[in-house]
């Protein structure tokens, strides 16, 4: 019976989103920002995103942060980030960084055991601090260009370059190779793990979302300047420069 009644709830949310999707505000201009030149098709698949979100994801991490004792979620979050560590160590040796790798690679070993499979973080306890890194990161430092910034569906913000992040973590995650041959719902379980928690842990940005005059032009902006930071390894941009990758909202005056 509960089967019966998810199918046309989860039908109806994939309907209405593609619904919204079809809906969204695409501006005149859109595609002139040189950094986002397919934005009308961007903006329908954030719609889409965005639709999915409020009807299904959005509610379940709210519940979940609800009903769920804060240190499970902390011990979640922990384990979810135990398992991109060998992620981590791959990239920051790609990267040259001999001793960020290293780090890491122990970090795995102390949290994955002394830490019970990563509840517990026990290594930045010891001193063993957390470099995350990912091949989009990894390429930014090779010297490719960040390309053109790409809206995936589900996945969210990406761009040409970044979205090879995602085959590559893949790639190098131990759960891929550790669940190789079980039945898929074990994989599908775990990343719907991974989802809930971090769509959890961006319930506090909620408070920005709903003021926001342009949502998807906010995001954007947002994301390509922490995708720059990150590969810059944390430095910040020149003040005058990081104002114009924004992007001018226009106000309606109000006679």
């Amino acid at each position: 019976m509960k089967k019966q009644l998810l199918r046309p709830l989860g039908a109806a949310a994939v309907c209405s989103a593609l619904f919204l999707a079809g809906c969204a505000q695409v501006p005149p201009n859109a595609g002139e920002n040189p950094a986002d030149p397919y934005e009308s098709f961007n903006r329908n698949v954030y719609a889409f995103n965005d639709a999915l979100d409020r009807a299904v994801a959005k509610p379940v991490a709210e519940a979940y942060a609800a009903w769920t004792p804060e240190f499970m979620q902390t011990g979640v979050s922990n384990a979810m980030d135990n398992l991109g560590e060998p992620t981590n160590t791959v990239n920051n040796l790609l990267q040259g960084k001999a001793d960020k790798g290293i780090g890491t690679f122990f970090r795995f070993l102390v949290n994955s055991t002394f830490g019970i499979a990563g509840l517990f973080d026990v290594a930045s306890e010891i001193g063993l601090e957390k470099a995350p890194e990912d091949f989009g990161q990894t390429l930014g430092v090779w010297g490719v260009g960040e390309g053109s910034y790409l809206v995936l569906p589900v996945l969210g913000p990406s761009s040409t370059r970044d979205w090879a992040r995602y085959p590559a973590g893949w790639a190098t995650s131990p759960t891929t190779w550790a669940l190789w041959d079980e039945d898929w719902y074990w994989s599908a379980g775990l990343w719907l793990v991974d989802g809930l928690d971090t769509r959890a842990r961006l319930l506090e940005l909620e408070k920005f979302r709903e003021s926001t005059v342009d949502e998807y032009a906010a995001v954007r902006d947002a994301y390509l300047a922490a995708r720059r930071r990150a590969v810059a390894d944390g430095e910040a941009m020149d003040a005058e420069e990081e104002l114009e990758t924004l992007t001018p909202l226009d106000f309606d005056d109000e006679e």
